[in-house]
């Protein structure tokens, strides 16, 4: 026996409610499930396609598809880490280490001057305000984007989730480095200091600006099915 186009919808909704969210690892899930229910109607046809795909899904043990969705999670965070890793080490080629040269310097040059505490306060306290705008909008656009396809996938969430949380964990921290930066013991300390900042700055812009903006070429690259799907 073989699956119609009607089974398959059912074990996507099967999937879904069994807490799996993500289009791609249903798909996964259900190309499994399909090959293996037929192999079961093969040994055992007198089974109905419910009683089949319950025996296939007894297999995944007891935490059922938990256990595929972490898997692919680890999977696809080092992915991310990939791709984040390759956009930040751009910041310390040329022509862009200049730039990453600069923000540096102007942290290390009014870090030890007095009122450069002051002018260092009202750049980071501007860059955190820029920071929790781009987090909001981050967020927005993806809820925007799994509306209109009525899809989720997990490296879409990573680009925009990570972004945000990234964002989020640079903002929250800036003022401890400004307190921290008001009694700089040496110049070791304040080149540690400038360093930490500029990351803070390259870190934020790959995750909030250059990935997401790369959104459909990324997914599209990982998932030959993105386009087709989301047609």
């Amino acid at each position: 026996m073989k699956l119609t186009d009607q089974h398959i919808e059912q074990l996507y909704k099967f999937t879904r409610q069994h807490f799996v969210e993500h289009y791609d690892v249903q798909t996964e899930l259900v190309d499994h499930l399909a090959n293996d229910i037929e192999q079961i109607w093969m040994e055992n046809p007198t089974l109905t396609f419910e009683q089949a795909r319950d025996k296939s899904f007894k297999k995944f043990g007891i935490f059922g598809f938990m256990d595929v969705v972490e898997e692919k999670q680890k999977q696809l965070g080092k992915k991310y880490r990939t791709i984040l890793w390759k956009h930040t080490k751009e910041w310390f080629r040329l022509p862009k280490i200049i730039l990453t040269a600069s923000v540096f310097l102007f942290f290390y040059y009014f870090i030890q001057i007095p009122i450069g505490t002051y002018v260092i306060g009202a750049s980071l306290f501007l860059f955190a305000i820029l920071d929790i705008y781009l987090v909001t909008k981050l967020k927005k656009d993806f809820n925007t984007r799994a509306k209109e396809n009525n899809k989720k996938w997990m490296l879409e969430e990573m680009i925009f989730n990570v972004a945000s949380f990234g964002g989020v964990m640079v903002a929250s921290n800036l003022p401890q480095l400004f307190n921290y930066a008001k009694n700089i013991p040496s110049n070791l300390g304040a080149l540690l200091i400038s360093f930490l900042l500029t990351i803070a700055i390259i870190y934020s812009y790959v995750t909030l600006f250059v990935i997401p903006k790369k959104a459909e070429k990324l997914l599209e690259e990982h998932y030959p099915e993105y386009k087709l799907a989301n047609n």
